[in-house]
């Protein structure tokens, strides 16, 4: 397989495993403060994960969180963000300019901040309350906050099994996802690595993920041209400017959102050609119990997609590293 070492992401991946382990010690300290609302924060990739988290949360617990762009929110604030507000952030480079703009608002209202920062020495390293330090795991860490708050609630009262499921097989599972993967991504990235537009359709916890992929890899780091679309309001606009040469990609994951997109992938099969699906159910997951599968669904979409960004890549000889604008210019 192209750019893939099944032992060395095993690895990887077990090492970050401790993430969950910190992150659930900051949770309960937290809890034992008290807080009066959660504020996830983020801009680009981030809030998309915080999305993903937020349809995980909604159906199992009344937590009072709020999910905020970080520019919106310091351009428009919000009245229910107080002293005691909680906020959580999540940032790879340490330095994003919106979300070191949002931690200095929190602390001028008094609040604490909460963050998964990857740069070691950087600047939100060295601003955040709780810091949670680490290369990768960004998705341990998203789990367990969103998980570990609603069980301290009296909430998800499968919490200590779910996350032993987790630390045992997550690892194993995310290299074979990525393998059984590999053949339908070459094929996809092969056929349509040239589309001029592609629509994306994702639903309840892989909306987040499809509006990630398609604005964070595709068209950042691919500079293709694409639309992502939830699956609950395709039928309100999108079906309209669908055409037969059309490329729509659907994630399907196993959560109560599946039977929106499943509408979607039956109706545009009926006018268009190029229709692609990717659905976490044609992957095994041994050692996730059933109940469990469509909580984990975009861990395992983003294993997958892992594969599509690699052959998109090599399809158009553009490195998944180069950018025009971003971090380039002054804006």
């Amino acid at each position: 397989m192209l750019k893939y070492d099944r032992t060395d992401l095993i690895e990887k991946s077990t090492r970050t495993l401790d993430v969950i382990g910190k992150t659930e010690k900051i949770v309960d300290e937290i809890c034992q403060k008290g807080y009066s609302t959660i504020f996830y924060v983020g801009i680009g990739g981030t809030i998309t994960y915080e999305w993903q988290m937020e349809a995980i949360l909604k159906p199992i617990s009344a937590l009072p969180l709020h999910v905020e762009n970080a520019a919106e929110l310091v351009a428009m604030g919000n009245k229910s963000f107080d002293k005691d507000t909680i906020m959580v952030i999540d940032s790879a480079s340490g330095d994003t300019k919106e979300v070191v703009a949002a931690v200095e608002w929190a602390h001028q209202k008094g609040a604490r901040v909460m963050g998964f920062i990857e740069k070691a020495g950087s600047p939100l390293a060295g601003m955040v309350d709780y810091l949670v330090n680490s290369e990768e795991g960004g998705y341990y860490y998203w789990y367990t906050v969103t998980l570990r708050f609603a069980h301290n609630a009296g909430d998800f009262a499968d919490y200590d099994r779910f996350m032993a499921e987790l630390k045992a097989h997550m690892p194993t599972i995310l290299a074979d996802v990525q393998e059984q993967n590999d053949a339908p991504a070459a094929a996809y990235a092969a056929q349509y690595k040239d589309a001029p537009l592609q629509y994306l359709v994702g639903a309840g916890n892989l909306w987040g993920w499809a509006y990630c992929y398609a604005m964070c890899i595709m068209e950042e780091m691919q500079w293709m041209r694409t639309k992502s679309i939830s699956a609950a309001d395709f039928f309100h606009g999108t079906l309209e400017v669908i055409g037969r040469d059309d490329v729509v990609v659907i994630f399907k994951g196993e959560d109560a959102a599946r039977p929106l997109t499943e509408r979607v992938e039956k109706f545009v099969h009926t006018i268009c050609n190029n229709v692609i699906v990717f659905d976490t159910r044609d992957f095994a997951l041994d050692g996730i119990s059933p109940e469990f599968r469509g909580l984990v669904s975009p861990f395992v979409m983003a294993a997958a997609c892992k594969r599509i960004s690699i052959h998109l890549e090599n399809e158009r000889k553009h490195p998944l590293e180069i950018r025009r604008y971003y971090r380039r210019l002054n804006y």
